[in-house]
């Protein structure tokens, strides 16, 4: 059996890959299937100071989510102040789990800041995007430790992929 390289094995980009800044962003298998942008949300509307709470977001069944970037907004919800508070100063940690495969995209609660940038600079998944199966659902935990009830919304945003060919054969 000869040795696999890095294509074989879906780390690097096969020929003709979608590429976009060095990131392989269409998981292999589904290059020809049609693609259309699309952002989940993980709504926390108050969450407590000191408090985790998780939130579900439900994958709809037409088609797969590949994630490309991250983005969380944060307001402090006992004052109504709309200034946005940027993830990387706020003191939360947040574990994401896909609940399809029961499996954890860390180790263990990670520093908001460190996964999630804001709208203007969101936090760009590495070089293999992330994919969520159809009618699958991505859990976010997150643990609120300022001193102040906060509102947040987690974004991810990236691509929905259908079971269908890009190009319709010709008639």
């Amino acid at each position: 059996m000869g040795a696999s390289n890095m294509v074989d094995q879906g780390y690097a980009p096969p020929p003709g890959a979608v590429i976009l800044g060095n990131v392989n962003f269409i998981p292999p298998g589904l290059e020809q299937n049609y693609k259309e942008s699309f952002t989940y949300n993980a709504i926390f509307a108050a969450i407590g100071a000191g408090v985790t709470q998780s939130v579900t977001v439900q994958i709809q069944n037409d088609s797969y989510f590949v994630i490309t970037q991250q983005a969380a907004e944060i307001w402090d919800s006992a004052t109504g102040n709309t200034t946005n508070t940027s993830p990387r100063l706020a003191p939360m940690t947040v574990q994401i789990t896909d609940s399809s495969s029961g499996k954890n995209l860390m180790d263990q609660p990670t520093p908001l800041g460190n996964i999630f940038g804001t709208g203007e600079q969101p936090h760009v998944s590495l070089y293999r995007a992330k994919l969520f199966l159809p009618g699958g659902q991505i859990t976010v935990t997150l643990a609120n430790g300022m001193a102040t009830s906060q509102r947040v919304r987690i974004s991810f945003e990236g691509f929905k992929v259908y079971r269908v060919p890009d190009q319709l054969p010709t008639m």
